[in-house]
């Protein structure tokens, strides 16, 4: 198991490189997603239905939740070709493979005290390997606009490492900056956070660490990493392009479009939504990428499995929160960021937080 799951975190630090994309680009998987399902396979032959049944008396929300986006999907059914609902449902049963997964991890973990070194030394390696392709990325490829055609926003001088999106690679640095414990690579996260200039995880970084100084009652480090955060946001360095401008209001007033239209297709199924997740095929929208969801974690959930997927996926969220010390930490950063975009829906998010919350 221990080496399966080197191999994960191995594969999942290609990022966007491992992706596998089918029909358009409208059905994506990556690499590490094979050896994913690997581990769960060795799993269920050493522990069976254990772990899911540990699962339903500890995190039955998660069960709920699950139950309310099938039920989304099925209630919609007839008004969707079949291809539209193989989609849907292939996006449901990804989001099952991850919750699977997590049953599975965390009750190995739990059973056998040594693999929690392993899930340390797994996130190390991919918090060094992420630091690695993005400062290569930077300095090397720093214009994204070539992949325009592709889908891809066209980020420039920003860091978007192997990820290719400047939210969910800040998403990543930040939660890695929370992670790791050597203070040298914090600092670089650090560099990396501004580096991606996303107002969005500044925001949630700086409440996150805020909440966490106060936890610890050490006020002072609010002070301190304040200044060092804003010193360090006034001094790299700011090239060219719109995309550097932290005064930038096109992506504000994008966003605005999108959670109105958002909210105006809530408005019309408002208790279980349009199945989880078809919102591509109801979302006027060409983007390849963002299409499949809108600016928010929390409005995709909300248009998709309408009030009940909410609610419900809120309790996920406060059940989770007492697995371990850097649960509640790990879970405000991602929840503040998917306010604004959506990233903890996001397979690569997804991941990283239960791996983090899998460790003991």
């Amino acid at each position: 198991m221990n080496i399966i799951f080197y191999l994960t975190v191995f594969l999942f630090s290609f990022g966007q490189l491992g992706r596998i994309s089918l029909f358009g680009q409208q059905v994506n998987f990556y690499l590490y997603e094979a050896a994913l399902i690997i581990s769960i396979f060795f799993l269920f032959l050493k522990y069976r239905f254990q772990p899911i049944n540990d699962g339903w008396k500890k995190f039955r929300p998660i069960f709920i939740f699950l139950s309310v986006l099938f039920t989304s999907l099925l209630v919609g059914l007839t008004k969707f070709t079949q291809f539209e609902n193989l989609v849907g449902s292939l996006y449901l049963g990804r989001l099952c493979l991850y919750f699977i997964y997590f049953f599975y991890l965390h009750y190995h973990a739990l059973k056998n005290k040594s693999f929690s070194k392993v899930i340390k030394n797994g996130v190390f390696i991919i918090a060094i390997l992420t630091i690695i392709s993005t400062l290569i990325q930077y300095f090397l490829y720093p214009d994204l606009r070539n992949l325009f055609y592709q889908g891809w926003d066209p980020h420039l001088y920003r860091t978007f490492g192997v990820f290719f999106d400047t939210s969910i690679s800040a998403a990543i640095f930040g939660i890695f900056l929370l992670a790791v414990n050597q203070p040298f690579l914090k600092i670089i996260y650090l560099l990396l956070v501004a580096l991606s200039f996303s107002r969005s995880i500044y925001l949630g970084l700086t409440i996150t660490l805020i909440y966490l100084f106060i936890q610890q009652k050490q006020v002072k480090k609010i002070i301190i990493f304040l200044v060092i955060f804003i010193a360090l946001i006034f001094v790299i360095p700011k090239p060219s392009g719109e995309g550097v401008n932290l005064g930038r209001l096109y992506s504000i007033s994008s966003r605005s479009v999108d959670y109105i239209e958002g909210i105006n297709l809530w408005k019309n199924k408002p208790f279980i939504g349009y199945g989880y997740n078809r919102i591509r095929y109801v979302k006027n929208s060409g983007s390849l990428h963002s299409g499949a969801g809108y600016s928010s974690s929390f409005l995709t959930i909300l248009v998709s499995s309408g009030i009940f997927g909410l609610i419900s996926f809120a309790s996920v969220l406060w059940s989770l929160r007492k697995l371990n010390k850097f649960a509640p930490v790990i879970l405000i950063f991602v929840s503040i960021i998917s306010l604004f975009d959506n990233v903890i829906l996001h397979p690569f998010i997804l991941f990283l937080l239960f791996v983090n919350l899998s460790d003991r």
